[in-house]
C-alpha cells in the first residue's frame, strides 16, 4: 500500500509535505519533523481539553500572520504512541494530496 504525501500550504507557501500524520477526533495532525517550522512561531495562547494542554502557533509568512493557525498537544499520549510532536492546522491552511 502506498501512502500519499499530504502537502500543507498557506497562501501558496509550503509549510510541509509528509505522509506521517495521525487522525485525532477527525483532525489531521502532522509530524513536525516534516514541517517547515521556520514559519510557525509559538504564541502565548493556550487552551485545555480532555486530552491535555494545547499550545498554539502563529503562521508567519513575510508580513502576513495567520493567528493561532496551528496547534499541538503538549503531552497527549495513548498506549501506542506519543502525539506531542504532531501539529494540526486551522481551516485557513490548505491540505491536499
Amino acid at each position: 500500500m502506498v501512502r500519499l504525501k499530504w502537502e500543507i500550504k498557506l497562501n501558496g507557501t509550503q509549510l510541509g509535505k509528509t505522509n506521517d500524520f495521525v487522525m485525532i477526533d477527525g483532525t489531521k495532525y502532522f509530524n513536525r519533523d516534516y514541517l517547515n517550522m521556520e514559519y510557525l512561531k509559538e504564541n502565548d495562547h493556550h487552551t485545555k481539553d480532555e486530552k491535555g494542554q494545547i499550545n498554539y502557533y502563529d503562521i508567519v509568512i513575510g508580513d502576513k500572520v495567520c493567528k493561532n493557525g496551528a496547534w499541538y498537544y503538549t503531552d497527549y499520549k495513548t498506549h501506542a504512541r506519543d502525539f506531542s510532536n504532531f501539529v494540526a492546522f486551522s481551516k485557513d491552511v490548505e491540505l491536499s494530496v
